[in-house]
């Protein structure tokens, strides 16, 4: 399993969201304009993202160790490897509270899925004699 894994989908997931978030509130009803907005808050929101995401990151991390240890089937640990992270995205929003934090909670999972399911958790030599290059 390829540690590149673990840092592109935390970092990915933290810099698509917040776009994606933008994006829909733009396509809805933003009283802002959508790039003075974005400019705006960006680099804040990343940096607020970072801070709240990072106990998560550490149980995804020791998890990460333990399958890596336990020669699991890749499909396997990748779907392990999502779902750990999807409840940690879920238990971070529940503990902000507030009225957005459903949707934006929803927007961070369900980037998250689609990164970790975009991206390769094997090394190349793993696909070679692997019928599902995960």
């Amino acid at each position: 399993m390829r540690k590149a894994y673990i840092y592109l989908h935390w970092l990915l997931t933290l810099l698509i969201a917040p776009v994606t978030s933008k994006l829909i509130d733009f396509v809805s009803n933003s009283p802002t304009p959508f790039l003075e907005g974005l400019l705006d808050l960006y680099l804040i929101v990343l940096i607020v993202s970072f801070c709240f995401s990072f106990p998560t990151y550490l149980v995804y991390l020791i998890c990460f160790n333990y399958l890596r240890k336990q020669n699991l089937n890749l499909l396997y640990s990748k779907i392990i490897l999502i779902l750990v992270c999807v409840a940690g995205i879920s238990i971070t929003f529940l503990l902000i509270g507030g009225t957005m934090s459903l949707q934006i909670g929803l927007l961070y999972a369900v980037t998250s899925i689609i990164v970790g399911l975009l991206l390769r958790l094997g090394k190349n030599e793993d696909f070679i004699n692997s019928p599902f290059p995960f």
